[in-house]
């Protein structure tokens, strides 16, 4: 097995399940109206299928990129669940691509989650632990997503606002989704 140095897994699990928003944050340019300057490495990454993480998908903070509407994040602690786990697109690229698209995306993506390996290269996200900010997304935010999810899964429409709605029933201690 050939090792490329200096790569990874990138588990996308938010609007960055979709290409063509993850191609914004890694050549540039713009999308939703807002522009974005890359990565420094502007190769694109390698698709490799997609895969469920012990970890649970929840919406938290109010964006006003999204109409002030909340944005995913995954649980900092493992769901033990496996119904509640959550779908991430596995996206091959160069930790200075991790590093980059981590800093576009904003402090609130200030928690590294290390998720495993394969085929020898580490698996990692970046989320943040707001379960005390609970918030919905907005429709355009949640549209995005549930084309990412159709075009990393194929799944039907039906399965995709399934899986989406299990995100709303997130609770823990004594929060729950407003």
């Amino acid at each position: 097995m050939k090792v490329e140095n200096n790569k990874l897994i990138y588990a996308a699990y938010g609007s960055n399940l979709l290409k063509e928003r993850l191609m914004v944050y890694i050549q540039g340019g713009v999308f939703q109206n807002r522009e974005y300057e890359g990565c420094t490495d502007k190769t694109p990454p390698e698709d490799l299928g997609w895969q469920y993480v012990p970890y649970r998908l929840y919406f938290a903070k109010h964006s006003l990129r999204w109409n002030n509407g909340g944005v995913a994040f995954l649980s900092c602690e493992q769901e033990s669940d496996p119904e509640h786990y959550a779908v991430v697109r596995l996206w091959k690229i160069s930790e200075s691509q991790f590093e980059d698209i981590n800093k576009q995306e904003g402090i609130w993506y200030n928690t590294i989650l290390h998720i495993g390996k394969k085929d020898g290269f580490e698996i990692k996200t970046f989320t943040g632990c707001w379960t005390h900010e609970l918030h919905k997304p907005c429709e355009e935010y949640l549209n995005i997503i549930k084309a990412g999810l159709k075009e990393t899964t194929n799944w039907d429409d039906k399965k995709i606002d399934d899986y989406i709605s299990k995100s709303f029933n997130f609770k823990q201690k004594k929060n729950d989704y407003i």
